[in-house]
């Protein structure tokens, strides 16, 4: 049973510039907010230590690194307890692999692929992964994701902020210093440039020249916060979405409502598959389900239809680069 976490309006606006950019010092959100600094860091330790929030995250260009990224999904039969244990452990230990959930529905388990464009192994990951599991598995479908944003101020009632992922004419040659601090700024967007700098073997300095170039160079988008949407008192259902009319004016309405719709926190697209759009909706009650659904069928029945409609339980690991794209 999840213990809701109640804000005020200081832990809102601290939260705010988190989601907005997670690097940003203590003293600059101090003033913004207008609380002394250990106040700042207080409460940002305090969220962290109830589980709000979950991880500080860096947001990295797949395309401009050259990265693939795939989404399957998992229909399980004859599953026990322990057999979900084996197999959710057996992927968080492949580092390919980035976001895993389960949910209930007809998909049991969803989870990422990232790899790289040029030497792709899905194949042998997804091959490997279905001949050990293979009695369990009833079903599954595997999606090439096309495009995709989150939305995540929505999770505390604000307006979205959107990081658009720029494409770059060429993909970026990164050298194994340039590889080595995104893969820290992976693991917590956070880290100061001392620590960097210790396991890099630059200054404190250089590792900052490298880090701006990474902006530059439009491989580091942005920096944001990963936020529990339980403690927050909701349930997060994913959506399935067809189109059966395509046109570039509809494509952009359609995404011109998930961006400006408070329900819905993220969209993923397709390269075909079985249906073409993701949509993560998180909402209090059934009837706000309910209303979000009808909402949508109001505007969009005549060029889509609704696939799929499946409850995620857990996110057994958050959505952040594969350390095996660093590797």
């Amino acid at each position: 049973m999840y213990k809701m976490i109640k804000l005020d309006v200081f832990d809102r606006k601290i939260l705010e510039e988190l989601i907005e950019n997670s690097r940003e010092q203590v003293t600059t959100i101090a003033k913004k907010v207008r609380l002394r600094r250990e106040n700042v860091n207080y409460r940002i330790n305090r969220l962290v230590k109830l589980g709000l929030i979950k991880e500080f995250n860096t947001i990295l260009s797949e395309r401009n690194l050259g990265l693939s990224h795939y989404v399957i999904f998992i229909e399980l039969v004859k599953l026990g307890d322990e057999t979900e244990r084996q197999i959710i452990e057996y992927l968080k230990n492949n580092h390919f692999m980035s976001w895993i959930g389960t949910s209930a529905g007809k998909w049991s388990l969803v989870f990422d692929i990232i790899i790289y464009e040029k030497n792709s192994n899905l194949e042998k990951i997804l091959g490997d992964f279905l001949q050990n599991f293979w009695n369990f598995i009833d079903n599954y479908e595997v999606l090439r994701l096309s495009e995709s944003n989150y939305f995540a101020p929505k999770l505390i009632g604000k307006a979205s902020i959107s990081h658009i992922q720029s494409e770059s004419k060429d993909i970026i040659e990164l050298d194994k210093i340039d590889h080595k601090i995104l893969s820290l700024l992976n693991q917590d967007s956070r880290k100061t440039l001392v620590d960097i700098s210790h396991q890099t073997n630059l200054t404190p300095n250089g590792v900052n020249n490298r880090i701006k170039a990474l902006v530059k160079n439009k491989i580091i988008i942005g920096h944001t916060i990963s936020l529990d949407w339980k403690k927050l008192g909701y349930e997060w259902f994913a959506i399935q979405i067809k189109l059966h009319k395509y046109e570039e004016e509809i494509d952009n309405q359609i995404k011109k409502f998930f961006m400006n719709h408070e329900k819905v926190v993220f969209y993923y697209k397709y390269f075909g598959g079985s249906w073409d759009y993701d949509i993560g909706v998180l909402v209090q009650n059934s009837d706000e389900l309910r209303d979000f659904i009808n909402e949508y069928r109001k505007k969009f029945s005549d060029v889509s239809k609704i696939s799929d409609v499946f409850l995620t339980l857990e996110e057994t690991t958050g959505y952040k680069m594969p350390e095996g794209v660093f590797e």
